[in-house]
């Protein structure tokens, strides 16, 4: 089994040399490619212990640069295309990378505007820019500007990867505490592109993943590394559009996706018909809409199911039985046959398995806190355990989790309920001085003294909503993950007067 991406890479080619891995390029060219592209950083001396902070969009550039990073025993800090100088600038400050990959023609951000406004104090490390763009050569925030065709215009570099060297980082939403860098090891990125692979078929003849959600985060990542991992063509998608993704879908007959419910939803109505058969797609509910989601992904073929991960555990960590009862919930059985899972008293699933993270970068006493003394890792996450078998179900975050009368309640316990009853399109729920306060999307036929009637004669008396607020739209802010409600502005909204 490959523990490092070298070998991740260089086992796909040689046994798919001439499939499809990327637009215009087989498996062989590139692995081919990957090999140049590493010469060319060496001659940039970046190598072993180096790190190279990735602020890009999806572009097949990045994949091979990130693998090319990982042949040169370097590390790969991803930063998430959305993120401002404000957020910029302490992920810099602590990952000290010696250079920036950057896409200058990338019309949603101004990368090199972004990059001028970080405090220069915070990108000191930075020596380098590498322009993954058409460009050319030049300047960005003061630091030259080495075209990204030019790594690849020269000798290859001899493999320098190692299992335990760094690889990567994700950045955490900070939803809970502030934002922190996760640090894996090429071993447990490897390991898991291939127990995800096999679990979801990336090595079948035909295969192909759409890449529609960002590769800075464990979500698109995981699902991208899957794909390479099986052979599969993958199809970067720079910004989620739904009716090029429809159109995507059926020209590259894609088989493989990964997304949040609002992004499905958003495909669902672009669709006029469905797709041929996929093979899998894995989604997460963000958005309170899995039954939706489920109706419309039965509709087109997608083949949905719940999964179930994190930055630390990797996204695709569990993943539902397409056959089972459980199917639009979170979690499911661990992708790798090494990998656990236990149930804590207070509710809080712990994991542990080969796809784990290695530390947060530099805060010692996080990934102190992270880890039960025996060494499980501590998700923050409360879950419900199945049968012999089948698994977990993810609840919700332990810090999302409502005080109810005494008792301790998923808020989707009570969001269900409200997303069954009439005129409602989606719903939140929050806690205020000990009493639910719901936030739903209306739609038609809905009818506010109805709904609560409902949840009056069918809920109990600790979970009854004090008052349901009728939104537009909930506030949301965009991870590398996906746009995620938040549901701290929901809390600020349910206290105001």
């Amino acid at each position: 089994m490959p523990t490092t991406l070298t070998e991740l890479i260089e086992s796909t080619a040689a046994r798919r040399p001439e499939a499809l891995a990327l637009p215009g390029l087989s498996w062989a060219g590139a692995a081919s490619r990957v090999r140049r592209i590493a010469g060319g950083l060496a001659r940039q001396g970046i190598g072993p212990g180096n790190r190279v902070a990735l602020f890009l969009p999806n572009r097949p550039e990045m994949l091979l640069l990130l693998l090319a990073l990982a042949r040169r025993g370097a590390c790969a800090v991803l930063l998430n295309t959305r993120f401002r100088a404000a957020e910029l600038g302490p992920l810099l400050a602590r990952a000290q990378p010696c250079a920036i990959a950057l896409a200058r023609d990338f019309p949603a951000v101004d990368a090199a505007a972004i990059l001028a406004d970080v405090p220069a104090a915070d990108r000191a490390s930075l020596r380098l820019a590498i322009g993954v763009d058409g460009l050319g050569a030049g300047s960005a925030a003061g630091l030259p500007v080495l075209p990204f065709a030019a790594l690849a215009d020269g000798a290859e570099a001899a493999d320098a990867a190692r299992e335990d060297a760094e690889c990567l980082t994700f950045t955490t939403s900070g939803t809970t505490a502030g934002p922190k860098l996760v640090l894996h090891q090429q071993r447990s990125i490897a390991r898991h592109a291939r127990d995800v692979a096999a679990r979801i078929g990336t090595d079948a003849p035909g295969a192909a993943f759409l890449a529609a959600v960002p590769l800075c985060g464990t979500f698109g990542l995981a699902a991208a590394m899957a794909a390479l991992a099986g052979g599969a063509a993958i199809h970067p998608m720079e910004r989620f559009d739904a009716v090029a993704a429809d159109a995507a879908i059926r020209a590259q007959h894609i088989t493989h996706l990964v997304g949040g419910d609002d992004m499905l939803l958003l495909l669902a109505e672009a669709a006029r018909a469905p797709y041929a058969p996929f093979a899998f797609t894995g989604f997460a509910n963000f958005h309170g809409k899995a039954d939706r989601a489920m109706e419309e992904g039965a509709r087109l073929n997608l083949a949905l199911r719940g999964v179930y991960g994190s930055s630390e555990a990797q996204a695709l960590f569990a993943l539902q039985d397409p056959a089972g009862a459980h199917v639009a919930i979170g979690g499911g059985v661990p992708a790798s046959a090494e990998a656990g899972f236990r149930i804590a008293e207070d509710g809080e699933l712990l994991l542990r398995g080969p796809s784990l993270f290695a530390e947060y970068l530099g805060d010692a006493a996080a990934t102190a806190r992270a880890r039960t003394p025996d060494g499980w890792f501590r998700s923050g996450d409360l879950a419900v355990a199945q049968p012999a078998g089948q698994g977990f179900d993810f609840q919700t975050r332990a810090g999302d989790a409502l005080r109810l009368g005494g008792f301790l309640v998923a808020p989707e316990e009570i969001e269900s309920f409200l997303l069954a009853q009439p005129g409602i399109r989606a719903a939140q729920v929050v806690a205020h001085e000990g009493r639910a306060v719901a936030f739903v999307i209306p739609g038609a036929g809905y009818e506010e003294a109805a709904v609560m009637a409902a949840c009056a004669a069918r809920l109990a008396r600790f979970k009854l909503p004090q008052r349901i607020v009728a939104l537009d739209e909930f506030p949301t802010t965009d991870g590398p993950n996906g746009r995620k409600v938040q549901r701290a502005k929901l809390r600020e909204m349910a206290a105001a007067p």
